[in-house]
């Protein structure tokens, strides 16, 4: 048992309020790594991408209905953003996609317009104010 002096300090013990006494070996040393049942470890890519159960094609839509891509291991880019890139080329640096009809999940490229993100603050404003 630990016991403490007025003063807040320890008081002078056989281990001076430490839980272990210096210079013991820990019980892991030298061990790499515990395999305490290998034929059931996760393995390496073992359910990852294409390989995993759940696996959906790689499209995931999130609570916006923004519909995102699997773009390789931890990587997902926006569908609407490959669409226009692959039919229109380079999106300008500091330029947005924007869905002419409001529908997130509609993809076509006649649906795809990149504006800038003052256009984008502007037709916002004015979609706002019509639902008050």
């Amino acid at each position: 048992m630990i016991r403490r002096k007025e003063d807040g300090t320890f008081a002078q013990g056989t281990n001076s309020g430490k839980r272990f006494k210096k210079g013991g070996t820990p019980w892991n040393k030298g061990l790499k790594k515990i395999h305490l049942s290998p034929e059931t470890e996760f393995q390496e890519d073992q359910h990852v991408g294409e390989n995993h159960p759940n696996w959906k094609g790689g499209v995931q839509t999130n609570k916006n209905d923004c519909v995102y891509l699997w773009a390789g291991k931890n990587n997902r880019i926006r569908r609407a953003r490959k669409v226009y890139e692959d039919t229109y080329g380079e999106i300008p640096r500091g330029y947005v996609i924007y869905h002419i009809d409001g529908d997130n999940s509609n993809d076509h490229p006649s649906n795809l317009e990149a504006i800038s993100r003052a256009e984008l603050v502007k037709r916002n404003a004015s979609k706002n104010s019509k639902r008050k």
